[in-house]
């Protein structure tokens, strides 16, 4: 709706601007009182988000709080904020009564693409809770819209106070952005792009928890890739296992579906483990049998002899905790080692220990 009547203006100088937020300043001092009414979510949940936009580092928090504030603003009967990460994906937030026909995921300007201030639009609704009149300015690279039942609802007060708010928001989600982007790389792995140890230490009691609640099997698989340490040794370069490393990840990630999970351990540069949820013993044997196919065809970095894998699996059972299925994933793995490397034992071989 906004979109097709944008208002495009020339961008204040820096001195007005400042005088613009000097002048506000007072007003948004009395949003702070405002917004603990203004926070509370309109569905009936009564947490308070607090007053202070930039109180947190969690990105959903930060947008709810910056529509918080935005509904200080008296003629205000419902939010929407977008926001663009650097990567281009899209984040949104709505609150109270928005337009639902807005389609486009974040706004980026007139349609002349020239910079903008702000936009007011208005249109003829019907009924009591039909919306009349619309304002939206820019937050970084996304946009903060408001949304009045009332015709004209806003004007130049409106624009000031909005246009302060999107500009306190930003660097709190720059902050809620880069928070997201150190956990990404704490729960990363750098050389195979696969969950790290950590990521992996917290995931598998998670979904342990998830399969027995909804009563579904759970598979475990734990994978060596064999006589790793002498590729380098034949190579004479530390490149080679490197290289290996990183496309085995890339070929883990291409293979998995959504809901699966691979990770490296610390253990071992070569070690890793495969969560599968929703998957008996026979489906992960097959998902398994595919993984080998994409190792050998063609060979993993072009390594001669291709490298092969001593891999474990194991189902979960009734009772079990994350470290008796490791457990378990692990014997099976030795096991493969010893009798002749090159292929998947499962949980259910004889020559385990008996639980």
């Amino acid at each position: 709706m906004l979109v097709a009547l944008w208002v495009a203006l020339r961008r204040p100088s820096d001195a007005r601007l400042e005088r613009l937020i000097a002048g506000v300043d007072s007003r948004l001092a009395s949003i702070d009182e405002r917004i603990s009414d203004a926070a509370r979510p309109r569905a009936g949940d009564e947490d308070h988000l607090g007053p202070t936009i930039s109180a947190t580092l969690e990105l959903g928090e930060v947008l709810q709080r910056t529509l918080a504030a935005a509904h200080a603003i008296k003629e205000v009967d419902g939010g929407r904020v977008h926001v663009r990460d650097s990567g281009g994906t899209i984040t949104s937030a709505t609150s109270g009564i928005v337009v639902d026909s807005v389609t486009r995921d974040g706004i980026e300007g007139p349609p002349d693409a020239t910079p903008f201030t702000y936009g007011i639009a208005s249109w003829q609704g019907f009924g009591t809770d039909a919306l009349r009149s619309g304002l939206v300015v820019p937050l970084g690279e996304g946009s903060l819209a408001v949304y009045s039942r009332l015709p004209n609802a806003f004007g130049e007060e409106s624009v000031q106070l909005l246009t302060v708010i999107a500009r306190r928001a930003e660097p709190a989600v720059r902050n809620a952005f880069r928070y997201l982007e150190a956990q990404h790389l704490a729960a990363t792995d750098s050389r195979t792009g696969l969950g790290s140890a950590s990521a992996f230490e917290e995931a598998l009691p998670r979904e342990i928890s998830a399969a027995r609640r909804h009563e579904r099997p759970l598979c475990l698989i734990q994978i060596d890739l064999d006589d790793f340490g002498a590729i380098n040794k034949r190579s004479g370069s530390l490149d080679t296992g490197n290289a290996a490393l990183t496309e085995f990840g890339e070929r883990v990630r291409q293979l998995i579906r959504g809901s699966d999970t691979a990770f490296r351990n610390s253990g071992g540069a070569d070690e890793f483990f495969l969560i599968l949820p929703d998957t008996t013993r026979q489906e992960a044997t097959l998902l398994y049998r595919r993984l080998e196919f994409e190792m050998a065809t063609p060979p993993l970095a072009s390594i001669d002899p291709p490298v092969t894998m001593s891999s474990g699996l194991a189902e979960l059972r009734p009772g079990d905790s994350d470290a008796a299925l490791r457990r378990r994933a692990g014997n099976a793995q030795r096991i493969a080692k010893e009798s002749g490397k090159n292929r998947l034992v499962a949980d259910d071989d004889p020559r385990l220990p008996q639980e």
